[in-house]
Order: structure tokens, then sequence, then C-alpha cells
């Protein structure tokens, strides 16, 4: 079970991070 936890809060920092992502490499593309 403890995996299984681990995974899904490894998921949610994933996303968390590809938004920031997003926004960092759309910002940069505008310039």
């Amino acid at each position: 079970m403890a995996r299984i936890k681990r995974a899904v809060n490894a998921l949610k920092k994933r996303r968390k991070v590809l938004r920031l992502a997003r926004g960092y490499y759309g910002a940069k593309s505008k310039q």
C-alpha cells in the first residue's frame, strides 16, 4: 500500500511541476 501512496504523491507533484514548466516555457517562447 505504501508503494501506491508514494506513486499517487509523485503524480500530484509531477502535475504541479508540469503546470509550472508549461507556464515557464510559454513565457519564454513569447519573448
